[in-house]
This record gives C-alpha cells, structure tokens and sequence, in this order.
C-alpha cells in the first residue's frame, strides 16, 4: 500500500474481533518499532513488551478501572498490546520515544490492514507502583510511558479529515 494511503486509512480503532495478530505480524510491527528515531539514540534506554495474553491484558485494564473507577475497557479488547518503557526519567525524551516508536508501529498495523490505538492515560495513571508490571519482566528501572492496542478491527480503516491550524511564515 502507498505510503499517503496508509496515512488516509490510519485511524484510531476501539473495536476488534476476537481474531489473533499473527506471529508474522508482529514481527513486522516491531521491525517498523525498531526504525523509529529514540532521541540522543539511546535505545539502550528503551524496552518493547508484547503481550498476547488476553488475561494479563485484561488484568491490566481491570486494575485501571478500579483504580480510576471507570467502568469501560480502556484497551477495548484488543488481542495485542505492545508497552513502551524507559528508564529515561531524566527528562521527557521518554514521551518523545515512545510517541516515535508508537506511531511507526500505528503505521505499520494500517499497512497491514489491523487497526491500533495509541493508549497512554492506562500507564500514566498506574504509574511506575501498577502491580501489572512484576509481570512484564523489565530490567531494574524501567517503566512503562505508552502503549498501542492492535486488532483486526470490526470496521473497515477509514481515516478521517484533519486539519492543524499551519502558519507560513
């Protein structure tokens, strides 16, 4: 698919089946992850964590919900989600990071016909104290910033019309 139709297409999806991404997928995700720009290329600083599964997904939308007191699923079901963490805490360029790297993968999913959402109010809420990430096996330091939920959507991938107000100077 052409790079500007993947661009039209992408949107942020919140319905999926219960269909899994395949291995194949993934590994095409994450190649689009690991071209992604990391600010002052310190990618020693950065860690992907995949998680296939469903209960660990589940378990992490259940402790956000009861902690916010929200009643929907803030990962809408997904069967996939890929957290970025850092242990950057230095400065901001985790955000930065974690945006570049999230996106590309955001672009890739489209190509690929899967749908995706970027998800940061989960890990920013839950902080670095969540008790979901004993189980995510980070290095000594490292935290989750940002994460992307990724599917075969149940609507077809129709990107909507956006403008950003632009100056030319």
């Amino acid at each position: 698919m052409d790079f500007y139709k993947v661009l039209e297409k992408r949107v942020s999806t919140r319905k999926y089946t219960d269909e899994k991404v395949s291995d194949e997928n993934i590994k095409k995700l994450l190649d689009a992850a690991y071209k992604a720009p990391i600010g002052l290329g310190a990618y020693d600083k950065s860690r992907l964590t995949v998680i296939k599964d469903k209960t660990l997904i589940e378990e992490i939308s259940r402790e956000y919900q009861e902690k916010m007191d929200k009643k929907s699923d803030p990962l809408f079901n997904a069967p996939l989600l890929i957290i970025f963490s850092s242990d950057n805490k230095e400065n901001d360029l985790r955000f930065q990071d974690a945006g570049c790297v999230l996106e590309n993968i955001s672009l890739a999913a489209t190509r690929l016909g899967l749908g995706s959402y970027y998800i940061r109010g989960v890990f920013h809420n839950l902080g670095d104290s969540g008790k979901y990430i004993e189980k995510l096996n980070l290095d000594q330091d490292f935290c989750p910033v940002s994460g992307i939920v990724i599917g075969h959507s149940e609507d077809e991938l129709s990107g909507k019309e956006h403008t950003i107000k632009t100056n030319f100077i």
